[in-house]
């Protein structure tokens, strides 16, 4: 499996949170939500594109509005490969993460 980013996996899961509900503009507030931070268009962009041409995500168009000048915003889903890619960062997380104990300082 192609290794991810922290800021492609943070995108994922906004995807995933976010369901039929996911495009450019919303995962970027849902990353905000997560994080606090605030990124630009193109820092949330170029990623998105990145994880579709890995084969995690698959895009769809939503209908055009005349409120958009006629253009229909585009949708992102998590495909199989997406969750499977996931799944492994979330397993390599928790074994990294097995047996901390924050110290009380």
């Amino acid at each position: 499996m192609k290794s991810i980013t922290r800021q492609e996996e943070q995108i994922l899961l906004a995807i995933h949170n976010l369901g039929d509900e996911a495009y450019l503009i919303t995962v970027r507030e849902k990353i905000k939500d997560f994080t606090g931070k605030y990124f630009s268009v193109g820092t949330i962009y170029a990623p998105l594109n990145r994880l579709d041409k890995l084969g995690y995500l698959e895009t769809y168009y939503g209908d055009a509005n005349a409120i958009r000048g006629g253009k229909a915003k585009k949708f992102y889903r998590i495909t199989k490969q997406g969750y499977d890619a996931l799944a492994e960062i979330k397993e390599q997380h928790d074994m990294m993460w097995q047996g901390l104990a924050i110290p009380k300082i």
